[in-house]
């Protein structure tokens, strides 16, 4: 049995740049499923799967696939760099499902195929054909740029020793071997330098684009507590005002919180910490009570 693709993980700038093919693609369709690609990405990563977590912010229903009953649908999932546009149809029916009903934004993890449409030439579009799609919390996110991030900056720290060095084919390929790159992947990297021009310049943008992504995590995690800490003192307050010596029902006090505003799996979030906390309790099933 053949061993299985690794899913590697790349930011959308990455991905998006990837234009080197190591299939030649005659005819491009998103509903065949043997149709493989192989890219290579500006920094020598060689791409069949990937794995990335964004937020989704578009889905659209392209239409139903010509003599199929299955629709075909297209979304686009945000990471801190870019955008990666992901394809569903009749060979992707639980990813074509979830993409059917996904809240708009979400966060969502993917694991799927990479894919190339070359329709003509200088024209070149980049997908993923997904196999697995799921909602995940805002944690999972920042884990996957952080780990992301560090791939990556490994990668350009890799390529700036190179050209450090100033050298050249079968010096650069031994220079990688001895660094403990196996062969593929320099192979890959030596691809990457001649088709891209990858240099200095390149390195130094991309740099700042991830260190972009990983200043975005650090604000997004400070917003998101800001706004828990706000709910948290609305709900409280709402506790106060609203409860009386038998308590205040809960259906009551998230219809009260979504009138402030604040949406019901927020709410329902904070209720819960409060609960765990002490700060309030339960005298009876569906009532809450300040303690």
């Amino acid at each position: 049995m053949a061993e299985r693709e690794i899913a590697q993980r790349l930011f959308a700038k990455e991905f998006n740049d990837s234009t080197l093919s190591l299939t030649s693609v005659l005819s491009y369709d998103v509903t065949d499923m043997n149709s493989p690609n192989l890219l290579i990405s500006p920094t020598g990563v060689r791409i069949n799967r990937i794995f990335v977590v964004g937020v989704i912010t578009e889905v659209e229903n392209l239409g139903s696939e010509t003599g199929k009953e299955r629709d075909l649908w297209k979304a686009r999932i945000s990471d801190p760099t870019g955008v990666f546009i992901v394809y569903a149809g009749q060979y992707q029916p639980e990813a074509a499902i979830f993409l059917s009903t996904v809240a708009v934004p979400s966060y969502v993890a993917v694991v799927g195929k990479a894919r190339i449409y070359e329709p003509e030439k200088d024209s070149v579009f980049i997908s993923i054909r997904p196999e697995e799609i799921n909602s995940v919390e805002s944690t999972i996110r920042d884990r996957w740029v952080l780990d992301t991030a560090e791939l990556t900056l490994n990668r350009l720290d890799l390529l700036s020793e190179v050209f450090f060095d100033k050298m050249h084919g079968e010096d650069l390929a031994g220079s990688l071997r001895s660094r403990g790159i196996d062969p593929e992947s320099a192979e890959a990297i030596l691809d990457a330098i001649a088709f891209y021009g990858t240099d200095q310049n390149y390195i130094s943008k991309f740099k700042q684009s991830v260190r972009k992504a990983l200043l975005s995590i650090k604000e997004n995690a400070g917003t998101e507590m800001q706004q828990k800490d706000n709910a948290e003192n609305v709900i409280f307050e709402l506790l106060k005002e609203l409860g009386s010596a038998k308590g205040v029902q809960y259906s009551c006090l998230l219809k009260e919180a979504e009138s402030k505003g604040i949406p019901e799996e927020v709410a329902d979030a904070v209720i819960r910490s409060l609960l765990s906390k002490g700060d309030c309790y339960e005298p009876r099933l569906g009532v809450l009570k300040l303690v």
